[in-house]
């Protein structure tokens, strides 16, 4: 059995040799490919490379987003926290955060009450169905962010949301049907902040 004491754990080596082995199912040869790569090491989960869609020039658009320091708008604290705000200048809001209307989810409440802060942003949403059907109406009345990122998990409504995001003419990046969630969103945020360095 290998030796897994305290010294024998480092951070750089164990991000190398999982770059290594997600080789075996994703090259990493585009940009595209690099999101998935990160993705599918966030979850643990080779399959993830068949759930992940990208609509129009996704990747160009995230990364000229957060070079010029546009928002990033997010559904859920659990996305915002783990994007790496260190390497961008863009400010980040949660959407949960803000929502009051008793009417609806707070997700969904936030991203309207949000609104005037998405010209130009990212949207990420990587819990609430609600918020991804929130975003579909706001971008049908004329708000235009530069990037939607759509991976709601469940059974309801998580599927058919990001279907909508898909019909739109907006570059997205979604998963396919119900599985996604908040830890394959911040994957795909982070994966293009680290391809601000090379595109």
């Amino acid at each position: 059995m290998q030796d897994m004491g305290e010294n024998s754990i480092d951070g750089k080596e164990i991000v190398r040799k999982s770059y290594e082995i997600v080789k075996k199912y994703v090259k990493g040869e585009t940009a595209e490919e690099k999101v998935i790569q990160r993705c599918i090491i966030a979850t643990g989960d080779p399959t993830v490379k068949d759930l992940i869609v990208f609509k129009g020039d996704a990747i160009k658009a995230g990364v000229e987003a957060l070079k010029a320091g546009e928002n990033i708008i997010c559904d859920v604290k659990m996305v915002e926290v783990g994007i790496n705000k260190r390497k961008i200048r863009s400010k980040t809001y949660v959407a949960v955060e803000v929502g009051r209307d008793e009417k609806m989810t707070r997700a969904m409440s936030g991203m309207y009450r949000l609104k005037d802060k998405m010209d130009g942003a990212i949207l990420a949403i990587g819990n609430a169905p609600s918020a991804a059907i929130a975003v579909y109406n706001l971008i049908r009345e004329g708000v235009k962010p530069s990037l939607v990122i759509a991976t709601p998990v469940g059974f309801v409504n998580a599927a058919e949301s990001k279907e909508m995001i898909r019909s739109l003419e907006v570059p997205s990046i979604t998963t396919v049907g119900t599985r996604g969630g908040s830890a394959i969103c911040v994957a795909i945020v982070n994966a293009l902040i680290d391809l601000c360095e090379t595109l």
